[in-house]
C-alpha cells in the first residue's frame, strides 16, 4: 500500500522465512519508536546472555537440562517476568528493546526472548500461536513451554484446560494448535499487538504505519487489508483506503462482509470523485 523502498523492516520482510533473523526484525520494529536504539548493541546483550548460560550449563547437558537452566536463568538470575495485566497494553511490552531493559513483556515478547538465547544455546525451539495466548515449543520433541509463566512445561492437561478457559466448553487439542509459525508470522503478531494500542490510545497515524508494516510481512493476509482500509479512513487517506478494501476482497473468498466493504468501495469512490 506504500512504496516502502529503502525501510529497513521493509527490505526484511522481503527475505525467505528461513533468512529472517526474529531478533533484529523485533528490533526493526522498536526503532519506529525509538529512533536512536542500537540495534547491534541489544542483539550483542542476547548474545552475552547466552554466552553467560552456556558458561553455566556446559557442554554435555541434555535437553532437559538446557530448558531448567534457561528458566531458571530468565527467570530468576535476570527476574523476567509477564507484565500484570493491569499494564498488559502498555506498548513498551511489545518493544523488544524495553523487554530486555525493563524485564517485563507479554507472552509473545517474552517468547521471542526466550527463543532467542535457546537458539544461541543449541536449542532449537519455535513459536506457537495457541489461541489465546502464544508460546513455544521445542522444534523435535513437542517439548511445549510457556516463557509468560517462567518457562511452565504445559502437558496436555495443561492445554486442554486453558482451551477450556477460552472456548468455555471442553475441546480437542487440535494439531493446528501448537503448529509452529514462522519469524513473519510472529513479527506480524507483535505488529497487531501494536496497532491495537496505538488504535486504542488514539494514534491513528501510528495504527497506520504499522499497519502498512503488517501488510509488507502477511501479503497475503485478507484481514489485514480490511483493517488497513478502516485506518486509512480514519486518517482521511480515502485513495489508500479504497485500494486497500479492494485488496481484501480480491485476497478473500466469498468474505461475510462483501456487501459492506463493497458499500465502502463505493462510498470512497464518490467521495474521491468530489475531491478531483
Amino acid at each position: 500500500m506504500k512504496n516502502a523502498a529503502g525501510d529497513v523492516l521493509f527490505e526484511l520482510a522481503q527475505l525467505e522465512n528461513d533468512q529472517i533473523d526474529l531478533a533484529k526484525g523485533a528490533l526493526l520494529i522498536a526503532k519506529d519508536a525509538y529512533a536512536d536504539l542500537d540495534i547491534e548493541g541489544y542483539l550483542q546483550r542476547l548474545n552475552q546472555m547466552a554466552e553467560e548460560l552456556q558458561s553455566q550449563i556446559g557442554k554435555e547437558a541434555d535437553t532437559s537440562a538446557q530448558i531448567n537452566h534457561l528458566n531458571q536463568y530468565l527467570f530468576e538470575t535476570q527476574g523476567f517476568a509477564g507484565s500484570s495485566q493491569e499494564h498488559y497494553y502498555d506498548a513498551r511490552n511489545s518493544y523488544l528493546n524495553e523487554v530486555l531493559e525493563r524485564k517485563i513483556g507479554i507472552p509473545i515478547t517474552l517468547s521471542v526472548v526466550y527463543m532467542e538465547i535457546g537458539k544461541r544455546i543449541g536449542l532449537p525451539l519455535v513459536g506457537v500461536g495457541f489461541p489465546g495466548h502464544f508460546i513455544v515449543k521445542h522444534r523435535d520433541l513437542e517439548t511445549v513451554i510457556d516463557p509468560f509463566e517462567k518457562g511452565q512445561i504445559l502437558s496436555d492437561e495443561d492445554l486442554s484446560e486453558r482451551l477450556a478457559q477460552i472456548f468455555r466448553e471442553a475441546v480437542p487439542i487440535h494439531p493446528r494448535f501448537l503448529q509452529a509459525v514462522t519469524n513473519k508470522e510472529i513479527l506480524a503478531r507483535m505488529l497487531r499487538n501494536l496497532r491495537q494500542i496505538h488504535f486504542r490510545e488514539g494514534e491513528h497515524q501510528k495504527a497506520v504505519r504499522t499497519a502498512e508494516q503488517i501488510t509488507w510481512l502477511a501479503p497475503e493476509s485478507a484481514q489485514d487489508y480490511r483493517d488497513l482500509g478502516y485506518l486509512y479512513y480514519q486518517v482521511n487517506a480515502y485513495g489508500k483506503s479504497l485500494a486497500a478494501f479492494n485488496a481484501y476482497l480480491r485476497l478473500s473468498e466469498e468474505p461475510p462482509d462483501q456487501e459492506e466493504i463493497s458499500r465502502n468501495i463505493r462510498v470512497l469512490t464518490q467521495q474521491i470523485a468530489k475531491l478531483n
